[in-house]
């Protein structure tokens, strides 16, 4: 397939030009929580709600369900349909296109702050293909100009749609009927001139048969530019969270060496005596704020009416995307190093003696170390995710007689993703090039095979490009995750009424089989990267076989303070079978969903609706089906570091259990940069989450008050046995403030560096934190929607419109031992992603004739540092202990200029406001990045976009 390729604007100038000419763009549908129509039988309007496969016109759920529309998303100019998704109040920042290290080249969408995992993605009402083996959907696979409508339900839905479904689900919707030929383009650009993005997609669509058929096609392109953290001043520098002072990393340049003292090569090859804090090196300008990516995606819709009774119908989706992040350059990352000090011709006669009266061995030539040496000289970490995604969908569908509807249908998809890990160390090679001695004629290395290149890391600069190019390490990873599901229902009404209405019904069955298979090339599985960790082949795959039925019963209508009253109920069970073969092990489990609701109107002009469901999520592949594998994780304080242990003979006692050395007692280093080793995968034995959600709401319809509508809902869900990795500053403080128990289940986690105590080093270094059935969740809250219009007469029409979420509670408790964190509105080390206690988004919108504008207003809610609210730290230890509300304004407009053109223009960030400064390690380095949260606050500033829409 040949790219696309564009001119670049490297000013705004033109863009502002252009918005003059096309200042109006289009209303959203302010209202955002609505009954959705999804999807019909032939020749009908029954609906089918997301939330239920009962399928009647007049069903009113008991579950809330959230409505984003078309317009609304192509209004706000994103790229991909989750950076829109990410900021409704109902979700959370999940990985996208501002996260750099820890994005593995997906998009996806995380409500209520429970986790991508327990989100259940749909299209059209069924399961689409996951981008690896978390089960986890990327939301670059789903065409936007494709999508009619998002329609998300929030809380457990197990019981109609299967595993995951215990936040809630996404449904996107796709256009099954168009007729005709559509273009859309769309650009967006920073007011620097940088951060740009562009779209292209072209749709077409051909009734046949005289109408009882239609095929919808879609094509589109994407592209979005790098945006580096060097490229904003907020993010320049590395700040260290307690002073702003230089916060970067120990691994510099010159070279650290960690002998229990601290020293530090200079360019002469010396050492720097005293050292203990060094220089330290800034990484920030080589890491991200946005990260580049390019997607095609190709999608094929049809169905056919062979009589009133029995419709066929399909889809074939098609997706391609390459996402590129990158980081600072790979180091030695106190490794522990043998080095020759004595005979190696790199090391000064200083530097000799400096080694010499740290070896605790003298007389054998060497000398085992911690060092960290940035490799500068190697460029950048770059990893390419390049991913290719497709999905068959079939089946038919019809009725028996009047009231009797069915459906059955298959599916297959694969996705197929190649990883790739430039620019890292080998260990190794690296081992292998400082053993140096000179034979006469220069230096060369003691192990000459492998065409081996003395490799001199003592000190800046010293680093041949002949050596770099030798102990340079590029790594791949290849995924192969694949799907199928079949399944059909019957669904129609009950052969009895307790009131006018009969009741409704569905009963229906599906077999899934998933499959994900890993395979690292063999410096990933075997550990010898030393920046980008390790991976470890898995293969595994489970299938379940499924029955459920739901049930609608109506009991009274249109009787004083009756106008409706009606219950509900679902049931699902789950039998599953798990094998694991790079385990070499399998096992079975199963389950039941249900839920059960009411829906009440006294009157007209109100509803009120209550539920309660009991979902669960069984262990996805990696879950069951990862080894133990090294990798680095998040820490910001090691009890046993310093002389923190000093002075007390419980801690002094349980440091020398777990690890320390003696002799390093007092002087073990701490975290790095926030970071430390650990041991990362999944449990054979696992099984499945339950969660228990309880809504409560009421929709509110007056007709004395025409075109207003508003809702209020209460959610309350919790999830016992969840499926958790604990934090690694959780397991040292459940070990070593709590447990202080050597033999402890937490204690038994820790793996420290046995040369120096540390929790940084080689592959057998680290804290295990595989993933577990010992957690606790909790989401409770309220959400609130209204939407007005008001009729101006000839001037036009206004329409406001708010989406308000409160968050009561977010709680989350790794162990029974360790304390619930109550995490809403907090953030930091445990509570990772941003939990605003307030977040809504409002929008007002003026049309006339041809002509709407609208101003939206989204309001990010105060956040606290979580190891301040916790009292593990004080206020003072933080430039920025508590970071204040955030509000941002984007104004957009819509312009028809004609029956087949369109144009869309808008300024995002209106008031140009920068995001939150407080440090690279105030968080998770997945969400805390560039002194910000880049993925919650806008790091890119105010920014334009125009687009167009042609049709036919």
């Amino acid at each position: 397939m040949t790219k696309l390729q564009f001119r670049h604007l490297h000013t705004s100038t033109a863009i502002i030009a252009a918005l003059g000419l096309a200042l109006p763009a289009f209303a959203q549908d302010s209202a955002e929580t609505a009954a959705a129509q999804s999807a019909s039988t032939p020749n009908d309007d029954v609906i089918i709600v997301t939330g239920s496969r009962i399928q009647r016109n007049d069903l009113e759920l008991s579950s809330p369900v959230t409505v984003v529309s078309n317009e609304a998303i192509k209004l706000s100019g994103a790229v991909g349909v989750e950076e829109y998704l990410r900021d409704i109040p109902q979700a959370v920042t999940a990985i996208g296109s501002n996260t750099n290290n820890g994005n593995e080249g997906a998009a996806t969408v995380d409500l209520r702050n429970l986790g991508e995992e327990r989100t259940l993605v749909l299209v059209d009402g069924k399961r689409f293909v996951p981008y690896d083996g978390d089960g986890i959907v990327d939301l670059n696979m789903i065409p936007p100009a494709l999508v009619e409508r998002v329609e998300v339900v929030t809380g457990g839905a197990s019981a109609v749609y299967g595993s995951d479904a215990i936040s809630g689900v996404v449904n996107f919707i796709l256009r099954d009927d168009f007729e005709g030929l559509e273009a859309e383009g769309l650009m967006s650009i920073s007011e620097k001139g940088d951060s740009q993005s562009y779209t292209l997609s072209l749709t077409g669509g051909l009734n046949f048969a005289g109408g009882r058929g239609n095929i919808t096609v879609n094509g589109g392109y994407a592209k979005q530019e790098a945006l580096f953290q060097g490229d904003r001043e907020f993010s320049l520098f590395a700040l260290a969270a307690e002073d702003f002072g230089p916060g970067g990393s120990a691994t510099t340049p010159n070279g650290f060496v960690d002998l229990g003292d601290g020293f530090q090569f200079n360019a002469n090859g010396d050492l720097i005596a005293d050292a203990v804090d060094p220089a330290r090196f800034n990484f920030n300008p080589f890491n991200l704020l946005q990260a580049p990516h390019e997607k095609y995606t190709a999608t094929a819709v049809a169905k056919y009416e062979f009589s009133d009774s029995l419709e066929a119908f399909g889809r074939f989706s098609y997706a391609e995307s390459e996402v590129r992040t990158i980081i600072a350059p790979t180091g030695t990352f106190f490794f522990p190093f043998e080095l020759n000090y004595e005979t190696n011709p790199f090391i000064s006669d200083q530097a000799r003696s400096i080694f010499a009266a740290q070896d605790t061995t003298p007389g054998d030539d060497s000398i085992t170390f911690g060092y960290g040496r940035r490799l500068t000289e190697l460029g950048t970490r770059d990893s390419v995710y390049s991913n290719a995604a497709w999905q068959g969908v079939g089946g038919l569908r019809g009725k028996f007689g009047s009231n009797l509807k069915w459906e059955v249908f298959a599916q297959y998809a694969e996705t197929d993703r190649s990883q790739q890990f430039l620019n890292d160390v080998s260990f190794n090679e690296a081992q292998q090039a400082i053993l140096v001695v000179d034979d006469g004629g220069g230096p060369v290395c003691r192990d000459a095979s492998n065409s081996c290149v003395p490799a001199n890391i003592f000190g800046p600069g010293n680093l041949s490009a002949a050596a770099g190019d030798f102990i340079r390490l590029d790594l791949r990873e290849d995924n192969k995750t694949s799907q199928f599901v079949v399944g059909g229902f019957l669904s129609g009404d009950l052969p009895f009424a307790i009131s006018e209405t009969p009741g409704a019904f569905v009963v229906g069955a599906e077999y899934r089989k998933e499959d994900y298979e890993a395979i690292p090339d063999d410096n990933l599985a075997q550990g010898n990267s030393i920046g980008f960790g390790s991976s470890t082949p898995v293969n595994a795959n489970y299938d379940v076989k499924e029955v459920y039925g739901e049930i609608n019963i109506p009991i009274l209508e249109d009787r004083p303070f009756f106008e409706s009253l009606s219950i509900e109920g679902g049931v699902r069970y789950s039998d599953y079978q798990n094998e694991v073969t790079t385990l070499g092990v399998s096992n079975s489990f199963s389950n039941w969903s249900y839920k059960i609701g009411a829906e009440w109107s006294p009157v007209s002009d109100l509803r009120f609706r209550a539920a309660f469901q009991r979902a669960v999520r069984a262990p996805n592949l990696n879950e069951i089906g990862e080894p133990r594998t090294p990798s680095t994780g998040d820490a910001n304080f090691d009890p046993c570091q310093g002389s923190n242990p000093i002075g007390n003979a419980t801690l002094t006692a349980l440091c020398l259990a777990t690890g320390v050395p003696a002799e390093n007692l007092g002087s073990v280093g701490g975290p790095i940069s926030g970071q430390i080793n650990n041991f990362v995968g999944g449990t054979a034995n696992i099984v499945p989450e339950k969660s228990n959600t309880w809504t409560v709401g009421v929709v509110l319809t007056p007709t004395f008050l025409p075109d207003f509508t508003a809702t209020v809902d209460y959610f309350d869900i919790t999830v016992n046995d969840a499926i958790l990795q604990v934090p690694e500053q959780s397991v040292l403080d459940a070990c070593y403030l709590i447990e202080q128990d050597a033999s402890g289940a937490f204690c038994s986690l820790i793996d420290r560096n046995p040369l120096n105590g540390r929790l940084i080093g080689g592959t057998e270094t680290g804290v295990d934190v595989r993933v577990r059935n010992i957690g606790f969740l909790r989401s409770r809250g309220i959400d609130v929607s209204a939407r007005y219009g008001i009729d101006i007469g000839d001037v036009g029409t206004i329409d406001l419109g708010v989406n308000l979420t409160r968050q009561l509670r977010t709680d989350l408790q790794f162990a029974d031992l360790l304390p619930v964190n109550e995490c809403e509105g907090l953030v930091g080390t445990t509570c990772l992603r941003p939990d605003p206690k307030w977040r809504w988004t409002q929008t007002t919108a003026f049309t006339t004739g041809d002509f709407t504008v609208q101003l939206r207003w989204q309001h990010i809610g105060s956040l606290t540092n979580d190891n301040v609210a916790f009292g593990v730290a004080d206020a003072s230890d933080f430039v920025v202990p508590k970071i204040g509300s955030f509000d941002y304004f984007d104004l957009t407009s819509r312009f028809r200029v004609a029956d087949q053109i369109e144009f869309r223009a808008g300024v995002n960030n209106l008031f140009d406001k920068s995001p939150p400064v407080v440090g690279n390690d105030y968080g998770g380095t997945a969400e805390n990045s560039g002194n910000t949260y880049p993925g919650t606050y806008d790091p890119i500033g105010r920014s334009f976009f125009i687009g167009a829409t042609l049709t036919y």
